[in-house]
């Protein structure tokens, strides 16, 4: 008889003890099983991730047995390999190590009593013949940059060792073009597999076609959170077989057990959707770095406008940089930027309502005129911000939030305008009268998607307008069709989020208008400038795409045009951009050059966070050494302090020295689930590297 300890998918940070009869289960214990278990008065699945011969509970306790072992070849056990990717996350992230590890298997597996149903599934969609790709593949010519740049790749490859590369582009230059000719060489080996990452959920099906088209003969998968659970299992089944050669996911897929991984991609590796906001809050890109490392393989980080912590890792040569400074596509340009001063340009009557001003109106209509198509950028979805009464000065506050809740005009889906916040999902009948005077004179506030599409449905109601937002992407495959309608040129106009603006390559848009960008440049966020930068070149990037793009232009309507960030886009000084807000940076002592952490208390009661966070802060500052340099402040509430009725509060942590930083947080960690034994109906979490306040 063995005593195995099992990780559970629980929020506890413990191991529990079960034991083997070999004689029952026909096999010896290995590391990594995925086993059936009791828990409580349910049975569920659990990990092996020790074995002991003797037991480590008491006589007089009672010991339950593994009831089941997995079969179903090749998923019966984890590698030791992921293993240890799941040890080091649970560490760094301070999350149960069950935790971590079931939230990377398919939902399915998780319950035993569905084994037996998912293996007769496998077995017949096995039976049926696979078709990979398409038959003939596509022919890329690629200019000297990018030449160059899959030279160097495949020199690095060739070492067969761990390598961190940065490929910076403009937009349109051809990175991913770049990075498959690299996969696709690597895939030559039947036996090796890559992984992609990339950051929106919108953009795996347009890359999953790229991928076939220029890797013909390999199997490629896609993981992320909209497949169906049949979907997802057949999809694990593949990469843990090693039969899924190329894998394109969103950010959970850095933890995919892949049999063969031999080279990792991150896309637009800058964008905030690699930054995991809730339960274990990671970062796809610093897990993904770190499992490179562990397996001394290369990997490649794509981005246009680079995050300052990879960008400060070029100038220390830690580092390989390999650039593109030129657009790909034969005829294509870089687009004119012209920022305009909207205190100063002439307006239309109804500008509160439009957002445009006269010089962009009369654009979008050359444009069409030219049978090309425009963007029109607002980053915020919904009618308006605020519903406002002008007679008390009521605002559409959210009851359990404390935030505002947007106008949503009706629409063909949605049969009445509501209210709704966009943090804890409340959602009201708009009211026909202000609700605290009676007057019936409400009007909205500011500027969203939706506004912004009946002003120009109004203004050009011979043209094709179209929007793309979240509102109008719910159902599944409705973002791709929309998508291929901008491709198939069946509109002139489109509005929408930043969901236009990561990696679309659209070949026909010739004007791109930025609007109502302004609140965005004096945030109190340190790294708002850096995003917004960001955004807007990655916006900027989708105009002037096609072979005849002479008069292809961005214009971006600014109260402030006098700001720093709109001098480095019209001089495409990125670098110079770039080191000025590294020093700003250095100067405030801020990321990349310290380390932070956030503690965060949630309840229903502010009060009781801050007396919770403040006894935090004085058991650290009585047990952490000062030699240690760690830096606590007080506990504050949370830019946004209250969201679905629960209050939240914070205390930063920084250090210079990032493993002093851990040191601290495990303690951290310790005392935080002594507090919690107090206040039971509180929740402490602690985050790492956090990128919002």
């Amino acid at each position: 008889m063995y005593f195995v300890q099992v990780a559970i998918d629980v929020p506890l940070y413990k191991l529990f003890e079960y034991s083997w009869e070999t004689a029952d289960l026909t096999i010896e214990p290995t590391i990594g099983l995925i086993v059936e278990v009791e828990f409580g008065r349910k049975k569920t699945a659990g990990i092996i991730l020790e074995i002991n011969n003797e037991s480590s509970i008491q006589k007089e306790e009672k010991t339950y047995s593994i009831k089941k072992v997995l079969n179903i070849a090749p998923c019966k056990a984890l590698e030791t390999k992921e293993l240890k990717l799941y040890q080091f996350a649970s560490k760094y992230y301070l999350r149960p190590i069950g935790e971590v590890i079931f939230s990377t298997i398919p939902s399915e597996w998780k319950n035993p009593a569905n084994w037996e149903r998912i293996k007769k599934s496998i077995e017949k969609k096995d039976g049926k013949k696979n078709k990979l790709g398409i038959s003939k593949p596509q022919i890329l010519n690629f200019n000297e940059e990018q030449l160059n740049a899959i030279e160097t790749l495949n020199d690095i490859t060739s070492c067969e060792n761990y390598e961190i590369m940065l490929l910076k582009g403009i937009t349109g230059s051809g990175k991913t073009a770049v990075y498959l000719e690299w996969i696709k060489r690597i895939t030559e080996d039947k036996n090796k597999q890559c992984l992609i990452l990339v950051p929106e959920i919108n953009l795996t099906p347009q890359l999953e076609q790229t991928v076939k088209n220029i890797c013909v003969d390999r199997d490629v998968v896609i993981l992320h959170s909209n497949l169906t659970p049949s979907e997802r299992n057949h999809a694990w089944l593949k990469i843990q077989s090693g039969s899924g050669q190329i894998i394109v996911g969103t950010r959970l897929s850095v933890f995919t057990p892949i049999k063969n991984l031999s080279a990792i991609v991150i896309d637009e590796e800058h964008d905030n959707s690699y930054k995991q906001q809730d339960g274990m809050r990671y970062s796809a890109r610093d897990v993904g770095v770190w499992r490179a490392a562990n397996l001394k393989i290369p990997i490649l980080l794509c981005s246009a406008t680079p995050s300052l912590e990879t960008w400060q890792k070029v100038l220390e040569k830690k580092i390989t940089l390999l650039e593109l400074s030129k657009r790909a596509k034969a005829g294509s340009t870089i687009p004119k930027i012209e920022i305009v001063d909207i205190k100063k340009e002439s307006k239309t009557a109804n500008f509160k309502d439009v957002g445009l001003t006269n010089y962009v109106i009369e654009e979008i209509r050359q444009t069409s005129l030219r049978e090309k198509q425009t963007i029109v950028f607002i980053n915020r979805r919904g009618f308006a911000p605020i519903l406002s009464c002008e007679a008390c000065n009521w605002k559409s506050g959210c009851k359990k939030c404390s935030t505002w809740k947007v106008l949503h005009k009706k629409t063909k889906t949605q049969k009445i305008a509501t209210l709704q916040c966009h943090h804890c999902g409340l959602i009201e009948r708009t009211p026909e009268a202000c609700p605290d005077c009676g007057n019936q004179d409400i009007k909205p506030l500011g500027l969203g998607t939706q506004r912004i599409e009946e002003g120009i449905e109004r203004l050009f109601s011979n043209l094709r307008v179209l929007r793309i937002d979240t509102d109008a992407t719910r159902k599944k495959g409705e973002a791709e069709e929309l998508f291929q309608k901008v491709h198939r040129n069946e509109v002139d106009i489109i509005i929408g989020t930043q969901m236009l603006s990561k990696g679309h390559d659209f070949s026909n848009v010739e004007t791109v208008i930025v609007i109502d960008i302004d609140k965005s440049l004096y945030s109190s966020d340190f790294r708002a400038t850096e995003k917004m930068f960001a955004q807007l070149v990655q916006v900027a990037g989708r105009g002037g795409r096609g072979e005849d793009s002479a008069n292809s232009k961005i214009i971006i309507q600014t109260e402030f045009p006098e700001h720093e960030i709109f001098s480095a886009l019209k001089n495409e000084d990125i670098k110079v951009f770039y080191k000025q807000l590294l020093q700003e940076r250095g100067s405030a002592h801020l990321p990349p050059y310290v380390y932070q952490a956030l503690v965060l208390a949630e309840s229903k009661n502010q009060e009781k966070n801050t007396i919770a966070l403040l006894e935090l802060k004085k058991y650290l500052e009585q047990t952490i050494n000062p030699l240690e340099s760690c830096i606590i402040y007080d506990p504050i509430p949370r830019g946004i302090q209250r969201v679905g009725g629960i209050e939240r509060t914070q205390i930063l942590i920084e250090s210079k020295d990032r493993p002093k930083l851990q040191k601290s947080l495990e303690k951290g960690l310790d005392y935080s689930e002594y507090l919690k034994s107090k206040n039971h109906s509180m929740r402490i979490i602690i985050e790492r590297d956090p990128i919002t306040f």
